[in-house]
């Protein structure tokens, strides 16, 4: 019963890290897009955010219905829902666009520093890694909700960039070292 159990801890960890993943290397690629085509609307940038965000948002929603017993995700509800509410804002309205970033990027830094508490209970050494990369993210957010002006689509490019290689990083360590969740 309980290897049963674990065994479908462990499979629904890996495609909630898989899809993680996948997220992180789209934000990259996206904030490389944004930082060489900084000529890029500010309608456009608002969209593609906005999809980002609805994704994130909607992965946050799946990792908490499937997180069977993986304590780890209890928040992603809240975390969800609020990305969810910033990516439909986000469409409609470009000229807050970094207000809207900001906040993400705080939340995306809140997660993380949640992860590496969750880390740092079982005694899993890489959670000071996670920690200083949910506060760089966290200062990202602070950097991206006061930049305005024609700046803005540089700095979204330069964030996500950033958020997207930190949230790679932090992804990999957390699946290659988290012997609790994977076989």
């Amino acid at each position: 019963m309980f290897d049963k159990i674990l065994g479908e801890v462990r499979g629904i960890f890996n495609v909630i890290t898989l899809i993680d993943l996948c997220l992180s290397i789209v934000y990259i690629l996206v904030g490389i897009m944004f930082f060489a085509g900084a000529n890029a609307s500010n309608v456009l940038v608002s969209v593609v955010t906005g999809m980002i965000l609805i994704a994130n948002g909607a992965v946050s929603i799946f990792s908490y219905f499937k997180r069977g017993n993986i304590d780890l995700y209890n928040n992603n509800l809240i975390f969800g829902a609020l990305l969810i509410l910033l990516g439909v804002v986000a469409m409609f309205s470009g000229k807050i666009l970094s207000i809207i970033l900001g906040i993400y990027f705080l939340v995306g830094g809140v997660q993380k520093i949640n992860y590496s508490l969750f880390l740092k209970k079982f005694n899993e050494s890489s959670w000071i890694v996670v920690l200083g990369m949910g506060i760089l993210i966290a200062i990202l957010g602070v950097v991206t909700f006061f930049t305005d002006g024609e700046a803005v689509i540089k700095v979204t490019g330069i964030c996500l960039l950033g958020y997207g290689i930190f949230d790679l990083i932090n992804t990999i360590l957390f699946r290659r070292r988290s012997k609790y969740f994977i076989a």
